[in-house]
């Protein structure tokens, strides 16, 4: 659904654009086109194959889901959720075939779990730890310029000073009886 949806996006921009056809905006056009068709290469084209592919039950379909959600991990923190959609509907999913290709890995995966939606938890976490700091770099302030204070040089004069003695302690004596 959402590479089909990625899809219609990308569709209904350029469309857009190239009914436009303003020369002022060409550059802006390209570069917006350019991104946009990436994404739909890397992840809308897969995504929208392999869920196809897994409402008419093709047994390859569900190894580019894998591979697409492993793709998606990397763009958080949406696309790591959206990667976390995409496990749950396959572990949820998930049916023991007798050549065990893709079984296999789906049994491990479904073993790993925990380890896996932690490290996804902690992806999303990075991205927004990055987008904030992005978002809020021109409200912290600069740096100000460090003074540095030299350390003394040579060797204090420790004559004015009164000498220290040790005194050993005495302990009371007990009283004679």
């Amino acid at each position: 659904m959402l590479g089909g949806l990625g899809l219609a996006i990308f569709a209904l921009f350029m469309g857009t654009a190239l009914a436009a056809n303003d020369p002022a905006y060409e550059d802006e056009i390209a570069f917006f086109a350019g991104l946009f068709g990436l994404l739909s290469i890397a992840f809308f084209i897969p995504s929208f194959v392999g869920g196809l592919g897994l409402l008419k039950r093709w047994p390859w379909a569900r190894s580019v889901i894998w591979v697409g959600s492993g793709l998606l991990v990397f763009l958080a923190p949406v696309g790591t959720a959206l990667a976390g959609v995409n496990l749950w509907v396959l572990l949820k999913t998930r049916e023991v075939s007798p050549d065990g290709g893709v079984a296999k890995f789906e049994a491990f995966v479904h073993r790993a779990l925990r380890p896996l939606v932690l490290a996804m938890i902690a992806m999303a976490m990075l991205g927004v730890i990055i987008g904030l700091g992005y978002l809020f770099r021109d409200v912290i302030d600069p740096p100000k310029e460090q003074i540095l204070t030299p350390m003394p040089s040579g060797v204090p004069d420790l004559s004015d000073r009164p000498k220290f003695e040790y005194v050993p302690p005495t302990l009371p004596h007990a009283p004679e009886r």
